[in-house]
């Protein structure tokens, strides 16, 4: 090695090029590039709600026999869905009411916003398509528990929706 003239040089060159840091060190160093965990909570969440719905809906079905009426919101005179009706869809009143809260909701859902209102008909179509998709096994299978406690289901997160935005919009009713 040829080593240079000048003192401060002469002692640069005999220092090592690599230091390793003391292990102490080095976990903390580790721990600081090391990429971060995704957060597990959302799943957990959902995980939950899911295992909530299936209880609540299990639990449903053993307290109400399949003759049963089923609950449905109306609108009341105002146009509000506050009430909660039973009705049994075979009679006249259950498509009628079901007309009724789908034109309300169609109604309150143009005073959203355009990117608010796609979203949700993004979902309703969601609801729709599972419903629809539901109808067509239960065609194979017309006696399935299961999947008739599944068109329930969506039934009414298809009510829960426009109830939702009949709900949400009813502030923007009262200042016009």
């Amino acid at each position: 090695m040829n080593m240079p003239s000048d003192p401060i040089d002469r002692h640069l060159a005999m220092l090592p090029r690599e230091i390793s840091p003391p292990g102490s060190v080095w976990a903390g160093i580790a721990a600081a590039i090391r990429p971060p965990r995704p957060a597990r909570w959302p799943l957990a969440l959902a995980a939950s709600l899911a295992v909530a719905e299936v209880a609540v809906t299990l639990m449903w079905t053993l307290t109400h026999p399949a003759g049963a009426p089923q609950v449905s919101m109306a609108p009341s005179s105002s146009q509000e869905l506050t009430a909660v009706s039973f009705s049994t869809p075979d009679r006249g009143g259950y498509q009628r009411t079901r007309n009724d809260i789908e034109k309300l909701f169609q109604e309150r859902l143009e005073l959203l916003r355009p990117e608010s209102r796609a979203k949700i008909e993004k979902n309703l179509q969601i609801i729709r398509d599972a419903n629809e998709e539901i109808r067509r096994a239960l065609e194979a299978d017309p006696a399935s528990p299961l999947l008739l406690e599944i068109l329930q289901n969506t039934d009414q997160q298809e009510f829960d929706l426009y109830e939702s935005v009949v709900r949400n919009t009813e502030p923007a009713m009262r200042s016009t």
